[in-house]
Parts: structure tokens; C-alpha cells; sequence
């Protein structure tokens, strides 16, 4: 299985329809490289639209990641509000990147169709349902929450 984009693809012993490339150069994250899961590589359209909405993703800069800074800090504020987290004593909410590591990138699509690039992350604020970032056709970020499955609001 190959991807236009990030190559050969190698297939997950537990999921006959999960593959995953080998870690890739990312610009979001100031070129970290990440590995990136395709979850139904075997079915057209599936692969050919998922790498549609990877290169869309990774088209956007470091740039857009500073901007999206707000919607992350977001997110840190309301666990902050919930009493269960420490405050991370941040000055500007750029800085909110700092307590973020990303490790993979999955790409989804749903039952009608729409492709979700999810970049599945730690954050220092919520260890136990860490960080999820939704990307709507890979092109903006457009839903941050914990690991809850959900790929909207």
C-alpha cells in the first residue's frame, strides 16, 4: 500500500485495514517528524482523498500554528476551571505549545464522507485524555478537545 504523499505504507498487525507511514516531516510542528495512520487504506476513495487532506495539512505553517493558539489555550483554561490540573503559569498563550507533544497523526473519514485529520497529542494540563487536534479536511483547525472520539462539537 502506498501514499502519494509520505510513501509505503505498512499495515498494523491488529487492524488488516490500518496502515501507517513511516515518521514524516511536518511543518505545523516546526518539522517534527510524525508517523501519520491511514484507517482504511484498502478502500478507494478512502486513500486517494486522505492524501488530499494530508497535503492540505501540510501546506499549513508554523505561522497558523501560532495563530491557533487561542483554541488550544481554550481548551487548557476550561480543565483549568474543572480544578483537577495545576496552573501552568502561561504569560502569552502562544506558550501553550510549549506543554503540547504531538505523536501521531491519524486520518478519518465519517459516515458521510468528510475527512478529519486528527493529530493525536500529550499536554502537561491532561495527562489522562490528552490533546486532540481535528483539522477538518486537513485545512484549519477546527476542534480541540481530549481523546474522545469526536470529530466535531
Amino acid at each position: 500500500m502506498e501514499s502519494k504523499i509520505v510513501g509505503q505504507l505498512q499495515p498494523l498487525e491488529y487492524d488488516e485495514d490500518f496502515f501507517e507511514s513511516e515518521p514524516y516531516t511536518i511543518p505545523y510542528f516546526n518539522n517534527k517528524k510524525l508517523k501519520i495512520g491511514f484507517v482504511e487504506a484498502k478502500h478507494e476513495p478512502y486513500l486517494s482523498e486522505a492524501d488530499k487532506v494530508l497535503e492540505n495539512f501540510l501546506n499549513i505553517t508554523v505561522e497558523e500554528r501560532i495563530k491557533d493558539s487561542q483554541l488550544v489555550f481554550k481548551y487548557y483554561d476550561e480543565t483549568l476551571n474543572f480544578g483537577y490540573t495545576e496552573d501552568l503559569d502561561i504569560k502569552a498563550v502562544e506558550e501553550i505549545w510549549d506543554f503540547v507533544y504531538p505523536n501521531e497523526i491519524i486520518i478519518n473519514w465519517d459516515e458521510n464522507g468528510d475527512f478529519y485529520l486528527c493529530v493525536s497529542c500529550g499536554c502537561e494540563w491532561e495527562e489522562e485524555h490528552g490533546l486532540q487536534l481535528v483539522f477538518k479536511n486537513g485545512s484549519a483547525l477546527s476542534r480541540v478537545s481530549g481523546h474522545d472520539g469526536q470529530f466535531s462539537d
